[in-house]
């Protein structure tokens, strides 16, 4: 079951920053940008047999109100593979969908086929866009939408 983060738990941040070093590497969240997403946008977390394996987080599109980004979700490296990211997303879907929220867009490494196909194939994103360079030179990244109106919490392992 997912659980939203709403304070700066110390332990639970070092956590969070722990697998987003594990994923992401230098590139992953660290305290200064928890800190706003946690007080400003939304944080998930997932626990299995209460430690933190996995988040994700939101921040609001202020320009269409429904829709939220996706900025990042990541699972600790012992627990993936396992369908803890699927769970997570959907679990955190219905949680948006119940603040009102229709849309969520992301943007993904297109080279990083486990990530698109769980998007696609499991969760029912749909490719729109791709960003060139977004990251600087080379780093691209492919934008995927998925309307929370056509989601329906289903059986995504």
């Amino acid at each position: 079951m997912i659980e939203l983060v709403k304070t700066m738990n110390p332990e639970i941040i070092e956590r969070i920053v722990e697998i987003e070093a594990e994923a992401f590497g230098p590139g992953g969240l660290n305290v200064w940008y928890l800190e706003p997403l946690i007080r400003h946008g939304r944080v998930y977390i997932y626990r299995l047999n209460n430690e933190i394996v996995g988040l994700v987080n939101y921040m609001l599109d202020w320009d269409n109100p429904k829709k939220a980004y996706m900025v990042g979700v990541s699972i600790s490296k012992e627990s993936r593979g396992q369908g803890i990211g699927a769970k997570l997303l959907t679990e955190s879907f219905a949680a948006l969908t119940k603040e009102t929220i229709e849309e969520v867009e992301l943007t993904v490494d297109p080279n990083n086929v486990a990530a698109v196909r769980l998007y696609e194939k499991k969760l029912g994103f749909l490719a729109t866009g791709f960003k060139q360079d977004e990251y600087g030179k080379g780093e691209g990244r492919l934008v995927m939408k998925l309307l929370l109106t056509n989601f329906a919490e289903k059986d995504v392992m």
